[in-house]
Parts: structure tokens; C-alpha cells; sequence
């Protein structure tokens, strides 16, 4: 897990459950630092997102005595913050103003160049950042949260299962389908499988609240779910039957060409020697009547 989670210690939660007040302002800052980039990257909207950062650092004072568990506290404020990003979110379906606004697009254009200026064009800022925008507009917000957890939280699969209170299995199942729907909505604007890491990488610094987002864990390991949820999912999905055939060809195509051409070879052998053996029988037959 990010090492910004890692500053809160068990003992600063026992302390603030203990009505420090100290400890509570310290746990509230820290936690909010870091809070604010997970419920933008899930609203894609800056002043919604202090709203929800600001009544999940209220929820966190008013009830942080209820907590069993400090062990527990980052995947319980995380799920805090989903819940209220969700009752956000199904309001926000019932308007007609889902799109993002232009002075929203600037904003994040400028984000981008102003802090992040590491060398990659204007153009290539630009064009990449507006179809990574799109792509996880049109997202699910189950798809886009599972993404942000594994990618920019850097949870593992048992740690996004307690969040979202479901099996690891199905946190894994969940987290192969949102890089394929990612996938297919980066692919509407052009951009290739070959794009997928940058396209993240370029989503988390433009949605970071401080420069200590890495990209580093973004990478080709964090985005493998282990065959069995790669067979669930493609099982259920709309396009399973072909991807459940090219993932029973990987396992039983190549032994059946190699039996195949085992007993072709065989019969070629027999063959042979049921030929030398005629010849022979043909040539000294004879004789040997």
C-alpha cells in the first residue's frame, strides 16, 4: 500500500478513538491529503470531490470510536468514500450534465503541463489526455473505483475484496473486466493495447492532489488477475464463448497437434516396415518354396 497510508499507525488510531484531539487533527490531515485523489479519480469532479472529502473526514471524527479494527481504517475510509461517492453518482445519472465542461478539460490540461512537464508534447498531452478522459468517463464507476484501488491505491486483490465487500475472486474477476471495457473505450478513439499503461499513468498524475503519486506501480505485473478469473470472466461474459476457446486452445491445441503428429509418425514407421517386410517376402519368397 501507498507509503502515505503507511504514516498512519495503529497507534495514532488508538489515540484519536481515545478522543486526542491532536491525534484526530493529524489523522485527518494525513488522511485527507491522500483521500482527495481516490474520490476524484472515481467523480472526475474537482468541487464534488471536496464536498465528499469533507463529509468523510466529518463521518471519520463522528464515528472512528466504532472502529474494531485500526488495522482495518484505510479500507474502512475507503469504503466511507465510496458509499458517498455512489449516493453522488446516482443522482448525478438522473441530470443531463454528466458531461465534463470545458473549463474542467483546461483545468486538467494545465495540471498536466504545469506540474508534470516531463517532455511529452503538446499535442500528445492533449489529444491523450482528452481520450483517457472520455474512456474513464464512460466507464462504470464499479469499473473505474476497481481500477483506481489496484492501480493508485496499490491494493492487492484481498484488500480490494474487503473493501468492496466481495471474495477476492470476484475483485479479481471485476478488475479483468474494467481493463477490458477500458480498453475498448480507449480503443474508440484510436488508442491501441499499446497505449493502456500510458493512458493510466497519464490519468494518475493528472488526478493527483500532490506530486507524490507514482506511476511505478502501473505496471504489466499489477495488471495480471490469474487464470481462474481470467476463465470466470470471460465465461460470463458477452464475447466468452471465443475467449474461453483461445484459452482451452492454449491448454489442449499444441498436446493434441503433438499427439497427432506422434501417431502420424507411428503410422509412418509401420508403414515402412510393412513395406520392407513385402519387399523382402517378395523377393526371397521364392526361394525359400
Amino acid at each position: 500500500m501507498d507509503s502515505i497510508i503507511h504514516n498512519i499507525s495503529p497507534e495514532l488510531i488508538r489515540k484519536a478513538q481515545g478522543g486526542d484531539k491532536e491525534s484526530v487533527n493529524q489523522l485527518a490531515e494525513t488522511m485527507g491529503i491522500h483521500l482527495f485523489g481516490y474520490i476524484y479519480r472515481l467523480t472526475l469532479d474537482y468541487d464534488l470531490t471536496q464536498d465528499i472529502l469533507q463529509e468523510t473526514i466529518l463521518y471519520m471524527i463522528q464515528t472512528i470510536g466504532q472502529l474494531e479494527n485500526p488495522e482495518q481504517f484505510w479500507q474502512w475510509i475507503l469504503r466511507t468514500a465510496l458509499g458517498k461517492v455512489q449516493h453522488y453518482h446516482r443522482q448525478l445519472k438522473r441530470r443531463k450534465n454528466a458531461e465534463r465542461t470545458e473549463a474542467e478539460q483546461m483545468s486538467i490540461h494545465h495540471n498536466i503541463s504545469a506540474d508534470y512537464n516531463d517532455g511529452l508534447t503538446e499535442i500528445l498531452r492533449k489529444e491523450l489526455s482528452d481520450a483517457v478522459f472520455r474512456a474513464m468517463k464512460r466507464l462504470k464507476l464499479n469499473y473505474r473505483n476497481v481500477l483506481v484501488l489496484r492501480c493508485f491505491e496499490n491494493l492487492d486483490f484481498s484488500e480490494i475484496a474487503e473493501v468492496l465487500n466481495i471474495s477476492e475472486i470476484q475483485s479479481r474477476v471485476l478488475f479483468f473486466r474494467a481493463k477490458s471495457s477500458l480498453r475498448r473505450q480507449l480503443a474508440t478513439d484510436g488508442l491501441g493495447s499499446r497505449y493502456f499503461l500510458l493512458a493510466l499513468a497519464l490519468f494518475g498524475l493528472a488526478t493527483s492532489s500532490t506530486k507524490a503519486v507514482s506511476t511505478t506501480a502501473i505496471t504489466a505485473a499489477s495488471m495480471q488477475v490469474g487464470l481462474p478469473a481470467t476463465l470466470l470472466a470471460a465465461i460470463s461474459s458477452k464475447i466468452g464463448l471465443a475467449m474461453t476457446a483461445e484459452v482451452i486452445a492454449i491448454g489442449l491445441v499444441l498436446p493434441l497437434q503433438l499427439f497427432l503428429m506422434s501417431l502420424g509418425i507411428a503410422c509412418l514407421v509401420g508403414l515402412g516396415i510393412f513395406l520392407v517386410c513385402a519387399l523382402g517376402n517378395h523377393l526371397f519368397g521364392g526361394d525359400n518354396g
